[in-house]
């Protein structure tokens, strides 16, 4: 096996002082940077985003440009005209292959630049960035998301034909290939036939996402941690509360993440006040505010309609709480009812709550299963090793 010393993400997303708003994989590839350099890797991550930077954080080396697409406005016209006119689409298709040799060019220019060498490289599934890495560097792709897969599995509206045009190039040139669950694998296998790919369940840091000692829980609490959208099934959780209220005067609802219109749709369809003021919305927080309020919940919903693998159940779990889930594969393949997780259809949610909030015993034996699975198989140091190991296997 060879040795890894030089590791480079290349990403569309990365968690740092100059990207503050970023999901969940730009938070899994700042967690995955950290934990190299504490290997003594050395790692430096090539970053598209809104803005052109370049800074080091906690010893990783950041160098960021501009969207090519939003830098050249004339580029963005031509994109977005052919992608509204059939007749155009494999131009429509040329100018997003043509944004990743621009891409591609910038990389090789800052590495001559900086007289650079990397061992291997990583990126991940969504708009075929794999298509803008050089080809005498090794790669791998780790299955996040694509927006195929949200496109055909979770139902999003209106992608961009042009990604998932340069996802599917990417996979046809793409032998090292990483998923991260096997639902996340099976579907990969099914859209994109990848073969032989490497399982890796993406890990978390359970030192950091820990239950407080004597921490006081907000009696009743439902929380939902996570983008407040219909996918996310917002909405869901919003119509068990509603029910849950009915039998529980006492019980709230806390939101914790992008808030979307949702205050408004409150408003509008609850027309009981006592029911809309036990509902609150806290916005985006940082990880420590997370824990801080995620302490504090009785219970923590995640009626989500379609996941590739969700770090947010995992960091809950690892704080030590009674959790209830949607029925999706991948939350099932990290729940065992009613070992360490309750699971609920569509319709029951208000059910499988009401059980945790009357059933003391129940609430916790689940909360501490839920932590000591974490412990023993989703801990980030074991991903962080199977990574390294994975790296070090390719040629």
């Amino acid at each position: 096996m060879k040795e890894i010393k030089n590791v480079l993400i290349v990403t569309r997303e990365y968690q740092c002082s100059q990207t503050p708003k970023i999901g969940g994989t730009g938070v899994f590839y700042k967690n995955l940077c950290s934990e190299l350099i504490k290997k003594g890797i050395s790692v430096h991550v090539f970053l598209v985003s809104k803005f052109a930077f370049e800074i080091e954080e906690e010893g990783v080396k950041i160098h960021s440009v501009k969207d090519i697409f939003k830098a050249n406005p004339i580029l963005e016209l031509v994109r977005s005209f052919t992608g509204k006119v059939k007749a155009l689409e494999q131009f429509h298709f040329k100018t997003y292959l043509f944004e990743k040799k621009i891409i591609s060019d910038k990389i090789n220019t800052w590495i001559r630049k900086n007289n650079l060498h990397f061992d291997i490289a990583e990126t991940h599934d969504f708009d075929g960035m794999a298509l803008s890495i050089p080809k005498e560097i090794p790669y791998v792709i780790r299955c996040h998301g694509s927006w195929s897969v949200l496109e055909k599995y979770f139902g999003y509206k209106k992608v961009h034909k042009g990604r998932i045009f340069c996802e599917k190039e990417a996979f046809k040139i793409s032998k090292n290939i990483i998923t991260i669950s096997r639902y996340n694998e099976q579907i990969n296998k099914s859209l994109f036939a990848i073969k032989d790919p490497e399982l890796i369940y993406n890990g978390i840091d359970e030192k950091f996402y820990r239950p407080f000692e004597n921490r006081k829980i907000i009696p009743k609490s439902i929380f939902y941690l996570g983008n407040v959208s219909f996918e996310k099934g917002a909405e869901t959780v919003i119509h068990a509360f509603i029910q849950l209220k009915k039998d529980y005067p006492e019980a709230s609802l806390h939101f914790i993440g992008n808030p979307n219109h949702y205050p408004t749709y409150i408003t509008e369809t609850i027309p009981d006040p006592e029911t809309r003021n036990a509902i609150y919305f806290y916005g985006n927080k940082s990880g420590k505010e997370i824990v801080k309020l995620i302490n504090q919940a009785e219970t923590v919903c995640f009626p989500s309609k379609g996941e590739n693998f969700s770090l947010s159940l995992l960091e809950v779990m690892a704080m030590q709480k009674a959790v209830v889930c949607s029925a999706i594969d991948s939350f099932k393949e990290i729940i065992q009812e009613p070992v360490n997780g309750l699971i609920a259809k569509e319709g029951n949610f208000h059910e499988k709550l009401s059980l945790i909030f009357e059933d003391d015993d129940l609430r916790n034996r689940l909360s501490l299963n839920a932590r000591q699975l974490i412990e023993s198989k989703f801990g980030i140091d074991k991903m962080v090793d199977k990574t390294i190991s994975y790296y070090q296997s390719i040629k």
